[in-house]
C-alpha cells in the first residue's frame, strides 16, 4: 500500500477582526519558495460566506465551512474537509482560517485524532492580535486570553494603531499570558512568511481526548445573523447605521451596494472602512455580537435602502 503523503497544517486563529483573512491574502500571494503547493480551507461562523469570496482570484484552492464553528457545532465537518482536502487536493501546506470565536484548544482535539495524525502534521499555530483592540480582553476574559495562550507565534496586528509606549505594553501583557511564544508587531499582517514556514508545533503530542461540557459555554453565547438584498444603499443612512451599532456589535463583513458602486465594508468594534470592490456585487452581510437585538439592527439597515 502508498504511504500517504503528509500534508502540513498552518492554524490561523484570532478574535473577530484582528486580520486573519489579512494574514491568509498575504501568505497565498508571497512568493515563497520551498512551500510547495497550497489550500486554504476557512470557517465562517455565519450563513453567508465573505473570506472564501475575499480569498478568491489565486490559484489554489478554497474550501469554505459555514453556519457554525469548528470547534464546537460543526467538528465533525471539519474533520471531514481535513481528510477530503488530503485526498481531493494533496496540498503540502494547509492554511486553516478559524472563525474568531473559536478556541484553539478545541480545533487541536481534533487535529490530534490518531486518522489525521497519520495525513497530517501541525506546522505552527499563530494567533492574530488586533493592537488597536487589546481592551476587548476585559469583555471576553479566558475566551480571549486562550487564543493567545495556545499560540505558536501572535502577530500583533495594526501596531501602527497605538503609541510605541502602549505596543510596549500590549507586548509585556502577551508575555505573561505565553512566555514561550514569539511576537511579531505588524501592519496588515506583512511579516516574512517564512517566519511561520519554518519548524514544526508541539502542541499535538500527548494531547488526549475530551469533553468538558463547559468549553463552549463562551463560544455558544455569541450570536451570528446575515443580511442580502439586490437593492442599493444610501450612503449617509448607511454611515448613520454604522456609527449607531451597539457595542455588543463585534463584527458585521460583507459588501454594500451602491447606485455607482459596490464597497467592501470592513467593520470591527465600531470601527469600520469601505473599501472599493473590484466587481459589481449586491449586498450581502454577516453580523456577529452578543446579545444584540438582531431584528431592531436589520430594521435600520432596511431603512438605508433606496426603495
Amino acid at each position: 500500500m502508498k504511504e500517504a503523503q503528509m500534508m502540513d497544517i498552518l492554524l490561523v486563529s484570532g478574535f473577530l477582526g484582528a486580520g486573519k483573512t489579512t494574514l491568509i491574502k498575504h501568505l497565498i500571494t508571497s512568493q515563497t519558495e520551498g512551500v510547495g503547493k497550497m489550500a486554504v480551507l476557512v470557517n465562517e461562523f455565519g450563513d453567508v460566506g465573505i473570506d472564501g469570496t475575499i480569498l478568491s482570484g489565486q490559484d489554489i484552492d478554497i474550501v469554505e465551512l459555514t453556519s457554525g464553528c469548528i470547534c464546537c457545532t460543526i467538528k465533525t465537518d471539519f474533520f471531514k474537509a481535513i481528510g477530503e482536502i488530503h485526498d481531493r487536493v494533496c496540498p503540502d501546506l494547509l492554511l486553516v482560517e478559524s472563525t474568531g470565536v473559536a478556541q484553539p484548544g478545541d480545533i487541536l482535539e481534533v487535529l490530534s485524532d490518531p486518522a489525521l495524525k497519520q495525513i497530517s502534521r501541525l506546522m505552527k499555530l499563530v494567533t492574530v492580535v488586533d493592537a488597536g483592540f487589546f481592551k476587548v480582553r476585559e469583555v471576553l476574559g479566558t475566551f480571549y486570553v486562550n487564543q493567545i495562550r495556545c499560540a505558536d507565534i501572535v502577530i500583533l496586528n495594526k501596531a501602527d494603531s497605538v503609541e510605541t509606549e502602549k505596543l510596549q505594553e500590549i507586548e509585556a501583557q502577551l508575555r505573561e499570558m505565553n512566555p514561550a511564544t514569539m511576537i511579531f508587531p505588524a501592519q496588515y499582517c506583512a511579516i516574512d512568511p517564512l517566519l511561520l514556514f519554518r519548524g514544526y508545533s508541539g502542541k499535538l503530542e500527548g494531547r488526549t481526548h475530551h469533553h468538558n461540557g463547559d468549553d463552549h459555554t463562551e463560544e455558544l453565547s455569541f450570536q451570528t445573523f446575515s443580511f442580502e438584498d439586490g437593492r442599493p444603499m444610501d450612503r449617509d443612512r448607511l454611515t448613520k447605521f454604522l456609527d449607531s451599532l451597539p457595542p455588543t456589535l463585534f463584527r458585521c463583513k460583507g459588501w454594500i451596494r451602491f447606485p455607482d458602486a459596490s464597497v467592501m465594508l470592513d467593520f470591527s468594534s465600531g470601527r469600520y472602512r469601505l473599501a472599493p470592490s473590484d466587481s459589481q456585487r449586491t449586498t450581502a452581510l454577516t453580523f456577529i455580537g452578543r446579545n444584540c437585538d438582531s431584528t431592531e439592527i436589520l430594521n435600520a439597515l432596511n431603512r438605508c435602502l433606496i426603495e
